[in-house]
């Protein structure tokens, strides 16, 4: 299949489709196309380069601050089978440390760093209570993490920071420190060209197209943190 020309999306766009209250979910009739477990496709470009394309729903967020959980509904139906994002908040927990459990209060404002979201750390063992495999990484910088993660019919959930890099450390009381960041969104990866990466957006249920640039500039601000997600 031949690929669009390439979209770029600005800041502005990015912050009018995450900043408005989110509506209830309306994505779980949605059917598996026939051979989606087996579903990597090759996608060509005019230029002759190649690159990869996994089938993925669209599904938007229940609650304004939900695109975690969303996004993890998303990786899980690409196999087939769809859960309930409400299902994730007991499992989850609660601490001010992402990486322990969900930060904040779920139905506030996107953008701040009270109200926040959690991490891969923390929603990995609820994926896997799902009878998933959850494999969590950090690429630093390397594309090919996510990249090689797609080649082998995974979709991968990634942390973005939207508003740059406004990442900030805060410690829990014994110490540990955790990063945050004022703009941070969660997406599934589902495909990549030479020119840039496909996403699932639970935000309004769409799905978008970046530039390796802009992709790369907010998957970096939380160290390309990711988490694939794959049948057991």
């Amino acid at each position: 299949m031949r690929q669009p020309a390439t979209v770029l999306i600005t800041l502005a766009v990015v912050a009018a489709i995450i900043g408005g209250s989110v509506g209830s979910v309306s994505a779980a009739s949605q059917a598996v196309p026939e051979g989606a477990l087996a579903r990597q496709g090759t996608l060509y470009q005019d230029d002759g380069s190649e690159g990869t394309s996994i089938w993925v729903p669209t599904y938007m967020q229940a609650r304004n601050l939900s695109c975690e959980y969303a996004a993890a509904v998303i990786a899980m139906a690409a196999y087939g089978v769809w859960v309930n994002e409400y299902d994730f908040d007991g499992m989850v927990g609660w601490s001010d440390n992402p990486h322990w459990g969900y930060r904040g209060n779920i139905t506030g404002w996107w953008g701040n760093t009270d109200d926040y979201g959690v991490y891969a750390s923390a929603l990995a063992p609820a994926i896997r209570n799902f009878g998933f495999w959850a494999d969590e990484f950090y690429a630093q910088g390397d594309a090919s993490a996510l990249t090689s993660r797609i080649d082998a019919g995974t979709p991968v959930i990634v942390w973005l920071g939207l508003w740059g890099d406004t990442g900030f450390y805060e410690w829990t009381s014994d110490g540990t420190p955790y990063k945050l960041a004022s703009g941070m969104h969660v997406v599934v990866a589902y495909g990549y060209d030479s020119g840039g990466v496909m996403v699932s957006d639970p935000a309004h249920g769409t799905k978008h197209y970046y530039d390796w640039g802009t992709f790369m500039t907010y998957w970096n601000v939380l160290d390309g943190m990711g988490l694939a997600v794959g049948p057991q």
